[in-house]
């Protein structure tokens, strides 16, 4: 039987998915797309790309990559603060 708190809140597994099935990974994608897009029309509006558009490419790819090294490595599921949606830690059984 479900309680008030336990509603709504992810079933933790240790279950294996593919990366292309993880919200984590499209989020991170997604991100990464919209932050590069502006720099990418920004370089093609000056017709050339700058020093300082590549450098700004590579820190959004690299923070990306951490991001989805991150998730693959990822053994444990998380927990929230009480005061933060999600689950807390009691929801967990950590």
């Amino acid at each position: 039987m479900q309680t008030p708190s336990s509603l709504n809140q992810p079933e933790l597994t240790t279950t294996a998915k593919s990366i292309f099935a993880s919200k984590t990974f499209w989020g991170a994608a997604f991100t990464a797309i919209a932050a590069i897009a502006p720099i990418v029309g920004s370089a093609v509006q000056e017709n050339k790309l700058t020093v300082d558009h590549t450098v700004k490419i590579v820190i959004i790819l690299c923070g990306t990559g951490a991001t989805l090294a991150g998730r693959v490595q990822a053994k444990e599921g998380v927990y929230t603060p009480d005061w933060a949606p999600g689950p807390n830690k009691p929801d967990v059984g950590s």
